[in-house]
């Protein structure tokens, strides 16, 4: 079965992506012509922790030292954000903004008080810090226009980001099934009972919302390709250039903390799909659910929904059914799901 590399410790080998399936985006001119001129960021690469900027983030990230005794909010009445501060100074991001939260987003401010107020005396590491790191990101992407630093700007280019995670969907693990006879073919079963109704789905939703905004012609729809290496052999799989042009101005309209709640989920779980359905089941604000990810649906009752647990299942199917059948690798496997869940709850919390 063709899938992105992971683990290198693993019952059982995977098989590499082809390089140009999985590392070429579509040369189309609508994508062409968004890339960002001279720009080298890549998705999920965050530099920032290298800059010499004198923020608490940076020191944290450099020293792994704890250097203040408690973690606690603030909400500025002038500015109508609530502040994260440690010891009443307000933290500050990797590029030296302040830590500071829309009032939609009290819950996350708690709570990443909480992450400060409860690290360990003894060496942490800024992955201990998820919700930070996550939040960080969000305001420092959302004020790179504020900053004449080039250095950042080329670092932090949202246009690149969403390039970067749009190649996932040509190689996305829930848009390729396995042959009939791997795990004596329950593998494939178990893909054709839940990759299936994944894919009818978002066939509906993007063509939904294509012909909301004109996109394409109403008796045309969106139709995402997907490999069956039973019938296809180890060719790459690509979405056609209609169906990037839609799904890139999809993404235009994700507001800064989800479009990073999106990246975080794509580069744990492999699957652009199950981004998008993780911002789809977790979102709250109504106006957005309509408008961006509930489009196709009629009432909330009806309101698309997958559970933590259920986007586990769709992105790592293949190494369930591996452990299930030669067992788990010890320090490794059980690491991976606990480190699953906390990513994806993370991404989670950050959008709600």
């Amino acid at each position: 079965m063709i899938r992105l590399a992971r683990n290198p410790i693993t019952a059982r080998p995977f098989r590499a992506v082809p390089v140009q399936s999985r590392c070429l985006v579509n040369t189309a001119r609508i994508l062409q012509s968004r890339v960002p001129k001279n720009n080298s960021s890549s998705l999920g690469i965050d530099r920032s922790v290298e800059s010499n900027i004198q923020s608490e983030t940076n020191k944290l990230a450099k020293t792994g030292a704890r250097f203040w005794t408690k973690g606690h909010v603030y909400f500025n009445p002038e500015t109508k954000k609530y502040e994260i501060q440690l010891d009443g100074k307000t933290l500050r991001t990797p590029l030296g903004f302040p830590l500071e939260l829309p009032e939609s987003k009290k819950q996350l401010a708690y709570l990443i008080a909480h992450e400060w107020t409860h690290l360990p005396d003894l060496k942490v590491k800024s992955s201990s810090l998820p919700l930070t790191a996550l939040a960080a990101r969000a305001i420092d992407l959302s004020k790179q226009h504020l900053s004449e630093d080039e250095k950042a700007k080329e670092m932090l280019a949202l246009e690149d980001i969403k390039l970067q995670m749009l190649r996932y969907l040509d190689t996305d693990t829930c848009l390729i099934f396995a042959t009939n006879r791997e795990c004596d073919g329950k593998l494939r079963k178990r893909q054709e009972e839940i990759y299936r109704p994944l894919i009818a789905e978002f066939n509906d939703f993007f063509t939904k919302y294509a012909h909301s905004k004109k996109l394409i012609p109403e008796n045309e729809s969106i139709e995402l390709k997907y490999l069956d290496c039973e019938t296809d052999g180890l060719r790459g799989n690509k979405q056609g250039e209609k169906t990037q042009e839609v799904v890139m101005d999809w993404l235009d309209q994700l507001p800064i903390y989800d479009l990073v709640a999106l990246e975080k989920t794509i580069l744990t779980a492999k699957s652009f799909l199950c981004g998008v359905a993780l911002l789809r089941s977790n979102v709250n604000d109504e106006k957005t659910l309509q408008k961006v990810y509930q489009l196709n649906k009629q009432t909330a009752d009806n309101y698309y929904h997958k559970s933590l647990e259920d986007l586990v299942e769709l992105a790592d199917l293949e190494t369930i059914f591996q452990t299930g059948e030669w067992g788990e690798v010890e320090d490794t496997h059980d690491v991976d799901k606990h480190d699953w869940l906390r990513n994806l709850a993370s991404a989670a919390l950050v959008c709600h």
